[in-house]
């Protein structure tokens, strides 16, 4: 991949327009991320014409790594997800320290206008550890979700699912809601997780199925008749993974907290694989994430994953 950076938004603008032409599409941007003095950051392929469906699907853009080289900055903020909705909303996941250099929203309004553009409606990029941050811009109305504990919100036909922020339910907001009332406060509690808080949300659906990854393992849930929730298959995290306690007062269970990193299910290929990471377990999420890797799954199932559980217990264990 090559990396095209720009000073500022009209910079970004023109640079969309110009890569347009030569064959940009949203799913060839593979990274969009901004350094602390505003400067936008595009990771997009050498070569423009071979990237389509058939070369590089959503779930393997989840699993790219960031480049790692001299002339390639490091320490930049990254959007997760940015979401082109109706009525002109934008939802725009990402590192919550986006806010810091004053023009992230502006660059995720630019690059949200540039999906609507092509007829699309969402764009993902690749995994990168921070702590989550999520935005809803309407017109010139911008509301920082996760000041109210609202994160990693997922699209769906008729509305917007997301977790909270130490909390184990995943909720909903519908577009009626939205359009009726006026306000963002009434996201409805439509799940509630049997394996602790949900740490992480897939960052997508597919085929009405979603992954939590929480506390103590994985659960997959259908979302076909939302507000109704069906739970469709749990994993459990190995003994040897589990997190001790923090309420143990103990000095030693608090040094092996620290060592222990959880898995989480970042997205899939179809019935193909799962992208997987592994993150730091704290109330409000995953620390310290890993890059994703895929692992492929014969059926599509969940539990087509568990020797890569194994795999990650064993490396905890040691």
């Amino acid at each position: 991949m090559r990396i095209e950076s720009y000073s500022d938004t009209f910079g970004l603008i023109h640079g969309l327009g110009a890569l347009r032409q030569k064959g940009l599409t949203p799913r060839s941007l593979l990274f969009v991320a901004l350094n602390s003095q505003g400067r936008i950051y595009l990771a997009i392929p050498e070569d423009l014409h071979q990237l389509d469906q058939s070369t590089m699907r959503v779930g393997e853009k989840l699993a790219l790594r960031w480049p790692d080289a001299a002339d390639v900055p490091q320490r930049l903020f990254h959007f997760d997800s940015i979401h082109a909705l109706r009525d002109d909303f934008i939802v725009l996941n990402g590192d919550r320290r986006l806010a810091y250099p004053g023009n992230a929203l502006d660059v995720g309004a630019v690059v949200g206008r540039f999906i609507r553009s092509t007829g699309g409606t969402s764009v993902f990029f690749g995994c990168t550890p921070h702590q989550p941050g999520t935005w809803l811009q309407g017109g010139s109305q911008i509301v920082a979700l996760h000041d109210y504990g609202v994160v990693e919100v997922v699209p769906v036909p008729c509305g917007l699912l997301a977790r909270r922020l130490h909390d184990h339910r995943l909720y909903l907001m519908t577009y009626a809601d939205i359009a009726r009332t006026g306000h963002l406060e009434g996201w409805l509690p439509v799940y509630a997780s049997p394996l602790g808080n949900i740490l992480l949300v897939e960052r997508r659906v597919v085929d009405s199925r979603l992954v939590l990854s929480c506390e103590r393992g994985l659960v997959e849930v259908d979302v076909s008749e939302l507000p109704r929730v069906k739970e469709r298959a749990q994993l459990p995290t190995p003994p040897r993974m589990s997190s001790p306690s923090l309420d143990s007062g103990d000095d030693f269970d608090l040094m092996e907290e620290e060592q222990v990193m959880s898995p989480a299910v970042l997205g899939r290929l179809g019935n193909e694989a799962f992208v997987l990471t592994r993150g730091r377990a704290q109330t409000w999420g995953l620390r310290d994430i890993t890059p994703a890797e895929l692992w492929g799954a014969p059926t599509g199932e969940i539990a087509d994953i568990q020797s890569w559980f194994d795999q990650a217990a064993t490396s905890n264990a040691l």
